[in-house]
């Protein structure tokens, strides 16, 4: 049964007197259609007995994460919302537009240390061969490491190793203390780093170390539970690393190069490479109510340390940032996920401002409707959309005049919810599951905006018009 789990090394209790005691489990959660049962509608994370320790060689213990998937794309409905445009000297200039965020663009060397630089000039036989000559396997071999070494050299001085101490003596007796691991990467040029929430979450000091050894403090800035995502920023004015450069996740496909570079179990910098293995994943945070929608899934090896670190393509722009991993034993087992950047430029200029992240919020639960749920409402079996199946009291969606799901069927034993709302476009955009519906509210959206849901009801097409509301905290 497969299992997920975050991808830092978490806290552990130590008494600073006495010799470093490691001791961890891990909190897993899985998904039902990974245990071979039928995905229900709504299903109901499961919380499992913590595994068996995985010991670091840092002595920082590897121990409990919430971490939970959807097996299906189902959710409460929450997205979020722009926020306000990042000052152009703090935001790097990214290698494509974003999607829905106001972000600044810089100019001149700000601009210059962003751009992506991975275009190698051949060396040695492959500058003395013809252009038309057919290369070796060699060659190409040669290439390959030319590429992917050049990458690691450009982008890891912009990507930090996390070390976290908590003080726990208010819930443990005195001098208790738990220390915890991660990464983290430069997202401009005023030492702002952006991390995983659950690497620094209670922090009581960050210490960030270098790829070249140098270390600083740092505080956290802002913190976003329901996409996982924080911004610290380094103490010391004199301590500014480059930025890294920032891609379009909307661009990538399975199937194109993926590299992960962190610090992994505390013991140095480390890049590993595969490729996009899936996009359109949906995910839950450790302590959140909400989905992520259009997570990554990848296959470049990650562990625990990595959380927080960037998942980067070919040009050695960040797409995404690893969080998760669907793990049997603790550690990487092919199934890595990361957060789409993205959704990071929609945040992370919001934790740099105000420290925290206001998402609109629509009030629904709702369910893709498949040709077993389209026959039993008597809707062709092409039909596509998002079934609303529960609207929360005094929401968006209830003040609007959506109508949820009012009665259930049986269909080869498994319960389905029939009779509500089918939404299948908001804003003319075509909506075809239920997790287009969360991209599209996180992405287009923001709380107070009225925006135009087309839907399905008893059969016949019609418009609702509903102003957005806030996420409740």
């Amino acid at each position: 049964m497969s299992k997920l789990i975050a991808l830092r090394p978490i806290p552990r209790t130590m008494r600073l007197a006495a010799a470093t005691a490691v001791a961890a489990g891990l909190i897993f959660a899985a998904a039902a259609v990974a245990c071979g049962q039928p995905a229900e509608p709504a299903p109901t994370p499961v919380e499992l007995t913590p595994a068996a320790p995985v010991n670091v060689i840092s002595g920082a213990g590897v121990a409990a994460a919430t971490a939970t998937v959807t097996a299906t794309a189902t959710a409460a409905a929450t997205d979020t919302a722009p926020p306000p445009a990042t000052p152009a000297q703090s935001a790097p200039t990214d290698a494509a537009a974003p999607t829905a965020a106001a972000t600044a663009t810089p100019s001149g060397a700000a601009a210059e240390a962003q751009a992506p630089a991975v275009t190698q000039q051949p060396t040695g036989a492959m500058a003395q061969q013809p252009a038309d000559a057919p290369l070796s396997p060699d060659q190409i071999v040669a290439a390959y490491d030319t590429v992917l070494s050049g990458i690691y050299q450009r982008a890891v001085p912009s990507i930090v190793g996390l070390r976290v101490v908590k003080d726990l003596s208010g819930v443990m007796p005195d001098d208790f203390w738990a220390r915890s691991a991660g990464s983290g990467f430069l997202w401009d040029d005023q030492g702002h780093i952006v991390t995983n929430r659950h690497v620094v979450e209670g922090a009581d000091r960050i210490i960030v170390v270098m790829s070249d050894g140098t270390q600083g403090s740092a505080e956290i800035v802002g913190d976003d539970p329901d996409s996982d995502l924080a911004v610290i920023k380094i103490d010391d004015p004199d301590l500014r690393p480059a930025a890294i450069a920032r891609g379009d996740s909307d661009t990538i496909m399975p199937g194109q190069l993926a590299l992960a570079i962190g610090d992994p179990f505390s013991r140095g910098f480390s890049m590993t490479s595969g490729i996009i293995s899936a996009i359109g994943r949906t995910i839950n945070p450790g302590d959140s109510n909400f989905t992520v929608p259009r997570v990554i899934q990848h296959d470049a090896a990650t562990n625990p340390g990595n959380s927080g670190g960037p998942l980067l393509n070919r040009q050695g722009e960040v797409v995404g940032i690893n969080t998760q991993i669907i793990s049997q034993s603790g550690v990487f087992s092919g199934v890595g996920l990361a957060i789409p950047i993205n959704l990071a430029k929609l945040v992370v200029p919001a934790l740099i401002a105000e420290g925290r992240y206001e998402y609109p919020y629509i009030g629904i639960r709702g369910v893709s409707i498949t040709p077993d749920l389209a026959r039993v409402m008597d809707l062709p079996p092409a039909t596509r959309g998002a079934l609303v199946i529960a609207v929360s009291p005094g929401s968006a969606a209830d003040d609007g005049g959506l109508r949820p799901s009012d009665r259930t069927t049986v269909v080869d034993g498994l319960e389905l919810p029939i009779g509500g709302d089918i939404i299948i476009a908001i804003d003319d955009t075509p909506i075809p599951d239920m997790d287009a519906l969360l991209a599209y509210i996180v992405e287009h959206t923001r709380p107070g905006d009225t925006v135009t849901f087309t839907v399905l009801r008893d059969g016949a097409e019609t418009t609702l018009s509903i102003t957005m509301g806030t996420r409740p905290e």
